[in-house]
């Protein structure tokens, strides 16, 4: 397989309907901190296919990691769909990892805003599905997240040493819902050089109970498990609606959660594009503030990728 420039996640972006809200929520339950907000520039409305919309963004950091939460004011887009799950291919969630699960599920549970995908409460899955323990909720706009706990004396060195007043210690991994594992494993090798890490077969019903899903049975697959985190992971599920991320969803639409990348080179992400038969174009290069060049592309899927090489010092 062809291997391309490695890169690294930078941020996850979500699109909300209220950026104060979503916000304030993000920061008492979560324990982020608001780095900054900023309204939208034009050539990130431009980049994202939404050239005349206007908007307000904040940038909040959990631990290491930073989410990125996007407003769009004058344009907004359509809702997450309410009947969605797990297995539909516009899914995706992050997950954050935390120290204190019993804690961590109080905490997320007192937000009346925040809703539960899992049933009962936080689920241990069974050692051949990682031996953690998982929750999964929605935010008030629906966007899906997890909450993940390792066994005690397991929890990975990098996870050790954050320091945290609280339960919640950072983003380990953004994972999407995908239609063909070897397909996007591929992608993602080619245009990123997200290298393929370990696979899990995971079903029973542990699992039924934390998606919500009956009789489901889902592969995992790690990409990237050498970069830091925020890393990606690849939900294939062999059971349920699995329906497509609509052909028209749009950057302002609450579905459109995307990962946003830094590459050493985003001339060669491009090259890397065309060899796979997809390039861009002229129309899709965009240069930002502060001498950053970013393209949006997609994923065999739908997903959305905003592609940043920053050109200058900062």
């Amino acid at each position: 397989m062809t291997t391309g420039p490695q890169a690294v996640i930078d941020r996850i972006t979500l699109i909300v309907s209220d950026l104060d809200q979503s916000e304030r929520d993000y920061v008492k339950t979560f324990g982020c901190t608001a780095e900054g907000r900023w309204d939208i520039e034009p050539s990130v409305t431009s980049v994202l296919c939404l050239p005349h919309a206007r908007g307000r963004s904040s940038c909040l950091r959990l631990g290491r990691e930073r989410i990125e939460l996007l407003e769009f004011t004058d344009s907004a887009g359509r809702p997450y769909p309410p009947d969605s799950t797990s297995t539909d291919l516009w899914f995706q969630h992050m997950a954050i990892i935390v120290s204190d699960m019993t804690q961590a599920y109080q905490q997320v549970m007192a937000n009346p805003r925040f809703r539960p995908i899992t049933r009962a409460g936080p689920v241990r899955l069974p050692d051949s599905s990682g031996g953690v323990t998982a929750f999964k909720f929605r935010d008030r706009d629906g966007h899906p997240l997890e909450l993940l706990a390792f066994p005690a004396g397991e929890v990975p060195g990098e996870w050790r040493a954050v320091g945290s007043a609280g339960p919640f210690l950072g983003v380990d991994h953004t994972a999407i819902a995908v239609s063909d594992t070897a397909r996007s494993a591929s992608f993602f090798a080619s245009v990123f050089g997200f290298s393929a890490g370990g696979r899990t077969e995971n079903r029973g019903p542990e699992q039924d109970a934390l998606d919500d899903v009956d009789d489901v049975r889902v592969s995992v697959t790690r990409l990237a498990r050498d970069l830091p985190a925020p890393r990606m992971e690849l939900l294939h599920y062999h059971v349920g609606p699995r329906r497509q991320i609509p052909a028209d969803t749009a950057s302002n639409d609450i579905t459109a959660t995307h990962s946003v990348v830094l590459v050493a080179s985003l001339d060669a992400t491009a090259a890397a594009l065309a060899r796979r038969g997809t390039p861009l174009t002229a129309d899709d290069l965009m240069m930002r503030r502060g001498d950053v060049r970013a393209a949006l592309i997609q994923g065999p899927d739908g997903h959305r990728f905003l592609v940043e090489e920053r050109t200058g010092a900062g």
